[in-house]
């Protein structure tokens, strides 16, 4: 349904209100509603007894997209400019009345008009950046020659809102009012320099501009504190839009905005970024199909963190806790009384309402204390399942394999849970239970048990295989460093042990490689046994003494003629097996998206965030160019590439394409 732009007249003042923010589905500003704003500023300027306009939004305060490029997609940014050029050449003052969350196409519109009052509550931000993008439409032009370059650069590059009070020192408002008198404060003061002819009692639209060489030096100095890395690009180009907004004629300007975006968005980095950030919207909010008649009323808890109980108990929900340790139950009700006692001094929980949450919790001190539930969500030692599913309720076990068609499989990873039905069963489960689990924040995807495991034995593996095809464990772990992944593979297997390497290895189905069972063999287990696969003298690792000559033998032994490995091609056999492993879970159903798969490397393997993923890489790479490297590789003993890739490849799909 189309999203309408109300308008009303009030003794000359045209009130224009948007509709409200529509949470988390919120598609911002899209060609609908920049449609109907645009038709409702033909009808205003339409009328000649116009004196001035009012800008405001419904309850739930200006539209922000849930993904916050969303604004500027396609044709986007032009519909922004399009609008933002329309009020600021209003013949009319434009006053705007801002409130929830100003970010995106509102931040463009805001910035356009000729005062921006804000209630205290409204918070600004600049989601663009973090995304490898910046505000556009015209937002950060105007902002800059407005407010300054030291001050639009901070916003845009800080990575955190700002409160209302914090945004007027940016230059983001103009002044911060109660609810009860900002609409006529607004009215009033458009009225006020309607009838004197005046200008507004605020900061200049081109206040800035009025003073070049400050407004450059001010540059100068934002310039020399922005910071490096993988977002340095993104950083530069924001103050190089800043530096045209300031020295360049404001339709020039804009037109260098508009460029700078186009090319920040077709680069790798805003790419990948803005795939994880979809992937981690879905994990958040959904990815799981719709469940009907699963009312999850009362939980038991069985070893599960105390946080998890609290969160419940505010979602309306009894909770039953119990744990192996019954010691343990004592302290975990002792947090939670502490926390809600914190809320309540905090305002945020009324007493009456602890009360009556504090009356849904109860205790367990053994399994058979969990029946009449409808859920028993728990990490049971070894013993324990039996009685546990002897109570014949819907069980989400994590750490164990569900044993039952009607059990579910809980995973808890860095950040992340992995949630998986052990028959069809269990299926209706999966959609309540995700949102049950999300209620600490943790992001929940749809995944098989181990698949974690298995992407990390894929890492190890790939590592190990472009070392007996020529490279040195020194040159494997620097390129992947360089990559950006957050430990390299054989500095990590020194710091799990060489048999951990080598047990998860062979669990997840893969041969051992020549090396590491060398390694192993010879006893050279790690980093606690002072060698592994570097030697662990000082402080730092070192290159192990012989390495060379051991694996000259054994390339030897295997019939391997030793290649030259680049950082590049390093790096591009480590990704393909990585995305050879993803792969063949989706042909399994044992994932379900492609960026669920990409999700876990990065939580997992400490994939680079920057480079989106395996699965992502693959697609840039090109499937037909990274399914003849699997080929390639596979003659080396890796996983030979299964069907999926040849499907996607006739049909002309990419695995992103699955995840619509």
């Amino acid at each position: 349904m189309a999203r309408r732009v109300k308008l009303q007249r009030r003794e000359g003042v045209a009130l224009v209100t948007l509709p409200g923010a529509g949470g988390a589905q919120d598609p911002g500003f899209d060609a609908d509603l920049c449609a109907s704003l645009n038709g409702a500023l033909d009808l205003c300027l339409k009328d000649e007894g116009l004196r001035a306009m009012v800008l405001r939004a419904g309850p739930g305060g200006w539209p922000v997209a849930a993904d916050p490029a969303r604004d500027y997609d396609g044709p986007g940014a032009a519909r922004l400019a399009s609008l933002t050029g329309r009020l600021a050449g209003a013949p009319v003052p434009v006053v705007a009345v801002l409130s929830g969350r100003i970010s995106g196409g509102a931040l463009a519109l805001t910035q356009a008009v000729d005062l921006r009052m804000a209630l205290a509550d409204t918070v600004f931000a600049a989601p663009e950046y973090a995304l490898g993008l910046i505000p556009a439409g015209g937002g950060l032009v105007r902002l800059a020659r407005r407010a300054g370059a030291a001050q639009a650069l901070s916003y845009v590059t800080s990575g955190h809102d700002w409160d209302a009070q914090a945004a007027m020192g940016l230059g983001l408002c103009d002044a911060v009012a109660s609810e009860g008198a900002i609409e006529s404060a607004a009215v009033s003061a458009a009225l006020q320099v309607a009838e004197g002819g005046g200008e507004m009692p605020f900061a200049p639209r081109d206040g800035a501009v009025a003073a070049p060489q400050r407004a450059l030096d001010d540059l100068a100095a934002a310039r020399a504190g922005l910071a490096g890395g993988v977002m340095a690009p993104v950083a530069q180009r924001a103050a190089e839009v800043v530096e045209a907004a300031l020295l360049l004629p404001l339709s020039e300007a804009l037109d260098f905005e508009a460029v700078a975006l186009d090319d920040l968005r077709a680069a790798e980095l805003a790419q990948a970024l803005h795939h994880v950030a979809q992937a981690e919207r879905s994990a958040a909010r959904g990815g799981f199909a719709p469940a009907e008649g699963a009312d999850l009323h009362r939980i038991a808890l069985w070893n599960q963190p105390d946080r998890l109980a609290l969160a419940l108990l505010e979602q309306g929900r009894a909770v039953i806790m119990g744990a192996t340790d019954p010691g343990a139950l004592e302290p975990a009700f002792s947090r939670i009384a502490h926390a809600q006692e914190a809320a309540v001094q905090a305002g945020t929980l009324d007493p009456d309402q602890r009360e009556a949450d504090w009356a849904r919790l109860g205790a367990a001190l053994d399994p058979a204390g969990l029946s009449g539930v409808d859920l028993v969500l728990a990490a049971p030692g070894a013993e324990e399942v039996p009685l546990l599913q002897a109570l014949d309720l819907p069980l989400a076990l994590a750490g164990f394999a569900a044993a039952r068609a009607q059990d579910l499989r809980v995973d808890r990873l860095p950040g992340l849970v992995a949630l998986s039905a052990g028959g069809a069963e269990a299926e209706p489960l999966l959609a309540p239970v995700a949102d049950l689990l999300r209620a600490t924040g943790d992001l929940v995807i749809q995944a098989a048990p181990g698949l974690g495991a298995r992407l990390r034995a894929a890492f190890w593996a790939a590592a190990e295989r472009a070392v007996l095809a020529g490279a040195t464990p020194e040159a494997v772990d620097a390129a992947l460093q360089e990559y950006g992944f957050a430990e390299p593979p054989f500095v990590q297997a020194d710091r799990l042990g060489i048999d951990t390497v080598l047990a998860q290895i062979t669990a997840a189905g893969r041969a051992p490689g020549a090396f590491f069972t060398f390694l192993q063999l010879e006893g050279q287990s790690g980093r606690a046994a002072g060698r592994g696969v570097y030697l662990y003298a000082g402080a730092t690792p070192q290159s192990a003494p012989g390495l060379p000559e051991i694996l000259a033998a054994l390339r030897d032994e295997a019939g391997i003629a030793p290649q030259r490995l680049g950082t590049r091609e390093i790096v591009a056999r480590v990704l393909a097996e990585l995305a050879g492993e993803g792969a063949q879970a989706l042909q399994r159903g044992q994932a379900h998206r492609a960026g669920d798969l990409d999700l876990l490397a990065l939580r997992v393997l400490g994939f680079p965030r920057a480079h989106g993923g395996p699965l992502f890489q693959a697609d840039r790479a090109g499937l037909l160019a990274t399914r003849k490297r699997l080929r390639a590789l596979a003659a080396e003993g890796a996983p030979a590439p299964v069907t999926l890739w040849d499907v996607l490849i006739r049909n002309g799909r990419k695995f992103g394409d699955l995840d619509s």
